[in-house]
């Protein structure tokens, strides 16, 4: 018995493009899920956070530990921001007035 072949040239990859153009059903240009990402990281970490605030110590702890989650995850944005940007560049001096 044989497998049929799969023909990777009716895929469609982002460097085929040649206007600029997507196909349609893909994601339009300025939409991005990235922002999904860290909303879904904020919430969890807020919720998880604040779940584990209730049990130890009831609803105030909810709200102390939603907050200690929340800061978390700002913390853990600078971090990875920082991460990926690389090292600070040094910006030119202006050139002197005459």
């Amino acid at each position: 018995m044989t497998r049929a072949r799969h023909d990777l040239s009716q895929e469609w990859c982002p460097w085929d493009e040649e206007d600029g153009r997507r196909p349609a059903g893909r994601l339009r240009e300025g939409r991005s899920p990235a922002w999904l990402l860290s909303a879904v990281t904020v919430t969890v970490l807020a919720g998880g956070y604040g779940w584990l605030g209730t049990v130890v110590a009831g609803m105030a702890g909810a709200g102390v530990g939603g907050l200690v989650g929340l800061a978390v995850s700002g913390l853990l944005h600078l971090l990875v921001h920082r991460a990926v940007s690389g090292p600070p560049t040094t910006r030119p001096s202006p050139a002197p007035k005459d």
